[in-house]
């Protein structure tokens, strides 16, 4: 063992190398019981101490070490048994540079190499005080085999997730995407999209709702497993795929919840193979149109929720006309295209939520759902619908520069609840069209005649009241308004229809049909100007000019657009004073678009209009909206008015209608008032404006 105390100045001061000295173990024996090696150079860089450990570690011959080699020969020995490798020259003047570095800068250098036996040593040089150097060394295989074991199987994991479909992801404790690894996150720049973000929060295709979520949020708020949740997502580069990811908890080495790990994969192939098999089983190849198979199916559901709601709902059954001989004449390729031109029209002249299906050859069927409650009301607006289809399916068509033209026979029939089979409800509507075909074709026929004749007795009024607004056939006619001195204040403008042969006919009768056609807008449009008119003339008579006039409004001419434009422009062309025009809403008009409704009261009230409420206290009105609505006037609905003597319970909703009204400063009117106590008894109330048959009967104007 060689003495360090004399190999270099830095370490004069050890104590000798005899193994004991004063009971105490030398310097050299505790440095023989590293299990470090330790190599001592001098300032001519020869080895001129060490421990038992290095001459194991570095397998350097003992005889070697006796010579006190310079480091250079100790670098040529290695290179020779194969420890070093690289020509011998450099390796020595790499090794000088680094002594010399230590020297300069005091810092230590650490390096790394492998011995001819398999052993991988961490060396580690530093400059001793004095001059000279000590060289340690540390057996790292484990380590280095260890750390090559993680390595090689992160590289593993990391060349199947680029051969995969696969990608691997991790979750924090939070739900974010911490990592997300493979080929398809690489190539689409996925990852940016997600790291750092809950599932849930990216953006994905058509905003799925919350319930689409909610088995991914409670499997993770319940730390539960979970298999192929799928969702449907658009890429940064625009492409839209379907991911099915699967994932399960992980916990730390204290059991506390860290995360989620878990695979994802593109299923958007699979998503689409599944649809093609679901076009396949359940649409026409030709018109993708339902087919008969899945059309019985939504027929089945129809009734179940015709049978939920009470509404009444239709079956349309269309069969072209002389289709076969335009197949005869034009060939099966003409017949196809004029078959998809039939399915387009049929969307187009349908509701979305209505459903179309091909039963096969030309005949088509229409099912329309929640038309009414009452069947009559639902066989109008069936009758309604398969008129606008006959329509849209007669005009002819142009293929291959052939036109062609092939009308529809059309059947109908009505359904409620479950009551009939499906074959029997398709079954009606068969025989249906088949009296549309008896009766010259290109027609629309009902199942029961009864039914057939009351639609045709509408469709007839409607025509004729069409003719009727064109010909000059309306009148207007108005009720007083009276104070409670019983002096005319006003009027009430009421539309009335004077047919040339049915005589004077009923509002309704008529309006019910106006609102379903859509007449009601152009009748609605002239009764508002006759009643502009009325007020200019009136305002030229002393006598006159400070009345009112009360126009009703109907739903649909309250939810045009131009609405208030229409108003404006009646006031214009007459010459009307706006303040004099009071428009009457009912409550029902509120339950839809309350602030659309707000904003255009708004509008018209800003120039001067007066607004009504009718008939209060026989709808669903919330105080919060009445308060807001810019109303003057409340009416009290002649229900409340006519028993107001004998019942109680009216006599009280009249006083509270009155005490509310006067808390809210709007003025009130008391309609159906027939006789002097009914008068007395709401002007003892407090009313001040009545209105009914007491005063006078609706008369033209």
């Amino acid at each position: 063992m060689i003495d360090f105390s004399s190999t270099l100045p830095g370490l004069s001061g050890l104590p000798s190398a005899d193994p004991v000295a004063s009971g105490r173990l030398s310097v050299a024996a505790l440095l023989d019981h590293l299990q470090h090696a330790l190599v001592v150079l001098d300032v001519e860089g020869r080895v001129v101490g060490h421990n038992h450990c290095a001459r194991e570690m570095l397998e350097l011959p003992l005889t070697l070490l006796q010579k006190q080699p310079l480091i250079d020969d100790v670098v040529r020995w290695q290179i020779k048994r194969g420890d070093l490798r690289g020509d011998a020259q450099r390796l020595v003047e790499r090794v000088w540079y680094h002594l010399r570095r230590v020297q300069e800068t005091g810092q230590p250098h650490i390096y790394t190499y492998t011995t001819a036996g398999g052993r991988t040593l961490q060396g580690t040089t530093i400059a001793v005080p004095g001059g000279g150097w000590v060289r340690t060394y540390v057996d790292v295989t484990r380590h280095a085999q260890a750390a090559n074991f993680l390595r090689e199987s992160e590289e593993r994991f990391r060349s199947l997730t680029e051969l995969s479909a696969d990608w691997y992801w991790e979750w924090d404790a939070e739900g974010r995407y911490t990592r997300l690894e493979g080929r398809l996150i690489r190539e689409t720049s996925t990852a940016e999209m997600f790291l750092g973000r809950c599932a849930w929060d990216v953006p994905a295709l058509n905003r799925p709702t919350a319930r689409e979520w909610r088995p991914l949020i409670e499997a993770f708020e319940q730390r539960r497993v979970f298999r192929r949740f799928e969702i449907q997502r658009r890429l940064q580069d625009g492409r839209v795929v379907w991911f099915s990811i699967s994932g399960m908890p992980v916990y730390d080495a204290q059991g506390r919840f860290a995360g989620y790990r878990g695979v994802g994969r593109d299923v958007t192939r699979r998503k689409a193979d599944q649809a093609t098999i679901e076009r396949l089983a359940f649409y026409d190849s030709l018109t993708g149109l339902y087919n008969r198979r899945s059309f019985q199916d939504k027929l089945t559901q129809a009734q179940a929720a015709s049978a939920r709601s009470g509404q009444w709902a239709a079956l349309c059954f269309i069969d072209l006309d002389n289709f076969k001989d335009i197949n005869d004449a034009f060939g099966h390729g003409v017949g196809d295209q004029l078959l998809q031109t039939v399915a387009k029209r049929l969307r187009e002249a349908v509701r979305e939520e209505d459903t179309i299906a091909r039963l096969g050859g030309d005949e088509f069927v229409v099912l329309l759902e929640d038309l009414d409650r009452e069947e009559e009301q639902a066989a109008w607006r069936a009758q309604h619908v398969a008129e606008k289809i006959r329509v849209a399916l007669e005009r002819p068509v142009t293929v291959d520069g052939h036109e062609v033209q092939s009308t529809p026979s059309i059947g109908i029939t009505v359904f409620r609840g479950r009551s009939d089979a499906v074959e029997d409800i398709l079954g009606r509507a068969d025989l249906a069209m088949y009296h549309s075909k008896a009766a010259g074709r290109n027609a629309v026929r009902f199942f029961d005649p009864a039914m057939q004749e009351a639609v045709l007795a509408r469709a007839t009024l409607q025509r004729e009241l069409r003719h009727g607004l064109r010909d000059g056939e309306l009148r207007l006619y108005g009720q007083p308004i009276v104070d409670d001195k019983a002096q005319v204040v006003g009027y009430e403008a009421l539309l009335r229809w004077q047919h040339p042969l049915r005589g004077m006919v009923s509002p309704a009768e008529f309006i019910p049909v106006a609102e379903q056609s859509g007449l009601i807008l152009p009748m609605g449009q002239w009764v508002l100007r006759q009643a502009c008119a009325h007020l200019a003339a009136w305002a030229r008579d002393p006598q006159r000019t400070h009345w009112t006039m009360a126009v009703n409004l109907s739903a649909r001419q309250l939810r045009q657009p131009d609405f208030v434009q229409s108003v404006q422009t009646a006031l214009a062309e007459t010459g009307a004073n706006p303040s004099r025009l009071k428009l009457e809403l009912t409550e029902s008009l509120l339950l839809h678009d309350v602030e659309d409704t707000i904003v255009k009261m708004a509008a018209l009230s800003a120039m001067g209009v007066q607004f009504a409420l009718d008939d209060f206290g026989t709808g669903y009105s919330s105080l919060a909206y009445l308060k807001r609505l810019p109303l003057d006037q409340l009416k009290i609905d002649r229900t409340f008015v006519r028993d107001i003597l004998d019942d109680p319970n009216d006599a009280a909703i009249a006083r509270t209608i009155l005490q509310l009204a006067n808390s809210l400063e709007l003025s009130v009117v008391a309609e159906g008032v027939e006789t002097v106590a009914q008068f007395e008894t709401l002007r003892a109330m407090g009313c001040r404006l009545f209105q009914g048959y007491h005063f006078g009967r609706p008369t033209a104007l």
